[in-house]
């Protein structure tokens, strides 16, 4: 019995496939994961709203913080845009010149930065960023 002429093709194809599969799932998990942050601790820091960033993949918020020393600048990643729009949230959420509170995950990389947990207003509302996967904990 010869082998098919088509054989070599659905090697090819079969490769191809399992190539874009292993890369499509490495992609979820570098874009989802929580390494970057140390999700052990929870940091929390005031200060003024510099920048609402509402963007994919993830809003930011950007924080004047004052210091005795001066002023140091933070920053954070808050949910998915989709996330924050299925919930209400929009472009005009938080404003420049607001006063927050952030409730954080350090980053590990940024000795300013972090993962957003939830952002208290100083009238009292608190907006929740939820992950189940970290916040049960």
């Amino acid at each position: 019995m010869q082998p098919s002429r088509n054989a070599p093709r659905a090697g090819i194809r079969r490769a191809a496939a399992l190539f874009l599969a292993v890369v499509a799932v490495a992609g979820l998990h570098a874009h989802h994961g929580s390494a970057d942050y140390d999700t052990d601790r929870e940091i929390v820091v005031s200060g003024t709203v510099r920048e609402f960033r509402w963007a994919n993949p993830h809003v930011w918020v950007y924080l004047t913080v004052g210091q005795v020393s001066g002023t140091q600048e933070w920053n954070g990643e808050g949910p998915p845009l989709s996330w924050a729009t299925a919930r209400g949230w929009s472009s005009s959420t938080l404003k420049p010149g607001a006063r927050v509170r952030l409730v954080m995950y350090p980053s590990r990389r940024d000795a300013r930065g972090g993962l957003i947990k939830r952002i208290e207003r100083d009238g009292g509302e608190t907006l929740v960023v939820s992950r189940p996967w970290l916040d049960t904990r």
